[in-house]
């Protein structure tokens, strides 16, 4: 035990508290022993005084010891409370540890060797949970003190990426001068991949914003037809670049529900990310954007992103959604954009989901609830 110890003894009977103090006397540690005859008393003196631990009688003359130990656990007191009972009921036993005693002591049976043993057991546990609370806290402190890294690492290296892409731009223009195509080429390269390392940039910072709670989504009527044919016009071009077909098979507006309560932006994202993946993944064949939606049976929109790329290893499908899984493909990046897809997916109350078998394609499925 510590070196100095602080007790509270309450009981109404002057006699058990001598009894209780005596044996407390016997244990080789200094101890201080305040007494209380009644809960009023005692509750003053555990708000006003820091206690080691606390003897409580199960009798008290204005109200039992079962309530005193639950108005302490309400208010946050983590000390040891132990019980003295007149009897051994069960039943009783019960009653004191589920209102949050640390342990129990029968007056009938009360020795010192008994009861020091129990104080030096509940003294052990209880400084345990100390230490495990402030290890727990230590956690949560660094956990924070990452993400905020995390946060102004993201932020500040978007602004020199940004800066970085409008001016070669404007040495592509030729405003500082004429060019030759090498370096036009050249240029284009560099603009690329640093549009590649912003959009890794920027899904980090998105990550880290779902993680930390801090994403707020701006709920409206997102009509899941339009914004797939938007995504299809806008990354053709790329898919043109590798001779693959990039189609989109939607439905007409009389025929199913298309719309969703959604977050526009962050389920454009979705998809641009979904149908990025599938052109990078995929070197020839097609790919396509199939929306299915809700009728009078059915009260899900469903969008799928099929191609004919390198596909995923059944063992691989397991993970592919978990935050930094990056796959064996020499493509393959961060790992935070299908992270980043799902944490978005499940914040509107939908899932996704992959279907694949290597060298064949693979199949990505959004599944949201419609705005009937």
């Amino acid at each position: 035990m510590q070196d100095l110890l602080k007790i509270l003894i309450v009981d109404d009977d002057a006699v058990d508290r001598m009894q209780v103090s005596r044996a407390l006397k016997t244990v080789d540690t200094l101890i201080t022993i305040a007494e209380a005859q009644d809960y009023t008393t005692a509750l003053a003196a555990l708000s006003q005084e820091s206690f080691d631990c606390a003897f409580i009688d199960y009798r008290l003359p204005d109200k039992d010891g079962l309530v005193l130990v639950q108005e302490l656990r309400a208010k946050g007191f983590k000390i040891p409370l132990i019980m003295l009972t007149g009897q051994g009921d069960d039943q009783i036993a019960v009653e004191l540890m589920k209102a949050g005693a640390s342990d129990y002591l029968s007056k009938v049976r009360l020795s010192p060797a008994k009861l020091i043993k129990t104080l030096q057991n509940v003294l052990r546990i209880y400084q345990a949970e100390k230490e495990a609370a402030i290890a727990t806290q230590q956690k949560i402190e660094l956990a924070r003190q990452k993400d905020d890294f995390v946060s102004r690492m993201t932020h500040d290296l978007r602004t020199p990426l940004v800066a970085a892409n409008r001016m070669l731009a404007l040495f592509q223009q030729g405003v500082y001068g004429e060019i030759s195509p090498q370096m036009s080429q050249a240029t284009q390269i560099i603009i690329e991949n640093n549009q590649n390392l912003l959009s890794m940039v920027s899904n980090l910072l998105e990550v880290y914003c779902h993680e930390a709670g801090e994403k707020q989504l701006n709920l409206t009527t997102v009509d899941l037809q339009e914004l797939a044919l938007e995504v299809v016009r806008n990354l053709t071009p790329l898919a043109e670049e590798k001779g693959i077909t990039l189609t989109v098979d939607c439905l007409r507006k009389d025929q199913s529900i298309t719309q969703v309560k959604g977050d526009r932006l962050e389920l454009h994202r979705v998809l641009v990310n979904l149908v990025g993946n599938a052109i990078k993944f995929t070197d020839e064949g097609f790919i396509l954007v199939r929306l299915s939606g809700a009728d009078s049976s059915r009260d899900l929109v469903i969008v799928e992103v099929k191609d004919t790329g390198a596909g995923i290893a059944r063992a691989a499908q397991k993970m592919l959604f978990e935050r930094f899984h990056q796959g064996n493909h020499r493509l393959s990046t961060s790992g935070l954009g299908l992270y980043l897809s799902r944490r978005i997916i499940e914040a509107h109350g939908g899932k996704i989901e992959v279907e694949s078998q290597l060298n064949q394609g693979s199949i990505f499925r959004v599944i949201l609830k419609a705005q009937k």
